[in-house]
């Protein structure tokens, strides 16, 4: 059950506070066992959010582009696939010469941040190249999705784009990581 409620009373007793609060009419209520112990969240209410980090990722993406395109034409895509190359992390995959563009054209079928690139002749195996290999921020990790939007946040910075409160991006990236969690 969740409601949002005001004029909440507080009943002070010598064993405690009790806390009185205003509910619909709701036949779950009346199914309350008193026997039964209860998680109970209060939390103030704040302004509902439209979007996720995810959302506000390519909001910041197509604000950079718009300004970038002054000087040249630059898509929220391209913007995009630069950050996560900026500010990612990436893993090496040795794959065997001959294999090298296969491989290169699967992984970025898997979306627009899944990119790799061919660093080079692997030095400790023979016949093999070193393949970058960038994830799309669809897998991200709380931090890594963190990580993300900081370096897009900055670069609207040097760029004079206007944003929102560094809170509500907080709030924002928090928000995505639950949502992560629950898809796990």
């Amino acid at each position: 059950m969740k409601w949002t409620t005001n004029n909440i009373g507080l009943l002070r007793s010598p064993l405690g506070v009790m806390v009185v609060i205003p509910a619909p009419h709701d036949n779950e209520l009346s199914k309350l066992d008193k026997d039964k112990e209860y998680v109970i969240e209060i939390k103030k209410k704040s302004k509902s959010r439209s979007m996720n980090a995810n959302a506000y990722c390519w909001v910041l993406c197509q604000k950079i582009a718009e300004v970038m395109s002054n000087h040249s034409y630059m898509s929220k895509e391209d913007v995009y696939r630069k950050a996560i190359k900026d500010c990612s992390h990436f893993t090496y995959v040795p794959i065997r010469e001959d294999a090298v563009e296969r491989y290169i054209t699967i992984w970025q079928a898997h979306g627009i941040g899944w990119i790799a690139e061919d660093a080079g002749e692997c030095k400790s195996i023979k016949g093999y190249h070193n393949i970058m290999c960038y994830h799309g921020s669809s897998v991200y990790t709380v931090s890594e999705m963190q990580r993300l939007i900081d370096c897009l946040v900055d670069e609207c910075h040097q760029l004079g784009i206007q944003l929102e409160d560094s809170d509500y991006i907080q709030s924002l990236v928090k928000e995505w990581g639950n949502e992560q969690e629950e898809k796990t």
